[in-house]
């Protein structure tokens, strides 16, 4: 399921393909500048721009491992508002009007389609599937064990956002903490013994964003660990364009392998959701419905973002 950091299917994928989104992630070259490519912040467009300026190795689909920070001059993490991340996603991954071009399937579920297919059967609107995750939340012990156990939409909408590389919704468990380098990773997944019956195992994807935000990419606990003793630079989806720049002008006066005759290219503002526009009082609510912006003082919104918020809060420890 793409939405779901399922990164023990990653890893299984990698050590069957070498690459499970077509490029070898593997690849963390020696003296790079390391950029952290958190999905739907504004990390193409920082990647873009900087190697323009300089060599730079990216990490994004997978947790950034100890030994991708040993040599690295810099490393960037490119982060956003958790909340305005998960939206984004959810709306990235929607087949009711969002962009992302591959449609893979994962985790067969009860119904006999898969788990990501049932997710949006269940939501077409972000709005919608916040409404789940705090229906679920209010439940007694009891009453979440039942909607548990039917899998139950308000329990797939917390599901999808538990930071458990899927283990809820039936995903392989890989300690990524045991993992110091690339092929350490690989040899946990090869722990898992697959499923013979091939048309009951799941077919894995390593493709969305729903879950897998700052923390999720920094879940290994050495990583951490290691990402105090390094020069570390933090770009905000709120400011992209100006904290990249700043990035890349403190490497160049610290001595880093920066093009001084480079020109600076135009920084990309693909990422930049255009602002929301409406002539009627309907046009207004079905794009509060669909992207529940910050900005606005709709009590439904705010109600809304907060539930997430609060689902949400191991990424704002």
């Amino acid at each position: 399921m793409r939405p779901l950091a399922l990164v023990a299917a990653c890893l299984a994928a990698w050590s069957a393909r070498g690459s499970c989104t077509g490029q070898d992630l593997s690849q963390v070259r020696k003296h790079e500048v390391i950029a952290v490519h958190v999905g739907k912040t504004c990390g193409g467009s920082v990647i873009n721009y900087m190697r323009n300026r300089m060599p730079v190795s990216e990490i994004h689909l997978r947790p950034v491992l100890p030994d991708d920070l040993k040599t690295a001059p810099l490393v960037v993490v490119v982060v956003r508002d958790p909340v305005d991340r998960v939206i984004s996603a959810f709306n990235w991954d929607s087949p009711w009007g969002g962009r992302s071009k591959q449609a893979t399937v994962i985790l067969p579920s009860s119904k006999g389609g898969s788990a990501h297919g049932d997710f949006y059967d269940c939501f077409a609107t972000a709005g919608k599937f916040a409404d789940a995750v705090g229906a679920f939340a209010a439940r007694s012990k009891d009453e979440k064990r039942k909607q548990t156990k039917k899998r139950s939409c308000e329990w797939l909408a917390t599901a999808f956002l538990k930071q458990d590389n899927g283990q809820a919704l039936g995903a392989p468990i890989v300690d990524l903490n045991r993992a110091t380098a690339f092929h350490d990773a690989k040899e946990l997944a090869r722990e898992h013994k697959g499923c013979p019956d091939a048309p009951h195992c799941p077919v894995f994807s390593c493709h969305g964003h729903l879950s897998r935000g700052a923390s999720w990419y920094l879940s290994n606990g050495k990583t951490r660990d290691a990402l105090k003793k390094k020069k570390f630079w933090m770009v905000h989806t709120a400011n992209c364009a100006n904290d990249t720049i700043d990035a890349i002008e403190w490497l160049s006066r610290h001595g880093g392998a920066v093009k001084e005759d480079s020109h600076h290219p135009h920084f990309s503002t693909d990422h930049v959701e255009s602002e929301y526009h409406h002539d009627t009082q309907k046009e207004l609510d079905a794009v509060l419905e669909r992207k529940l912006p910050a900005d606005s003082t709709d009590k439904r919104v705010v109600r809304r973002r907060a539930v997430l918020a609060a689902a949400l809060d191991y990424e704002y420890e």
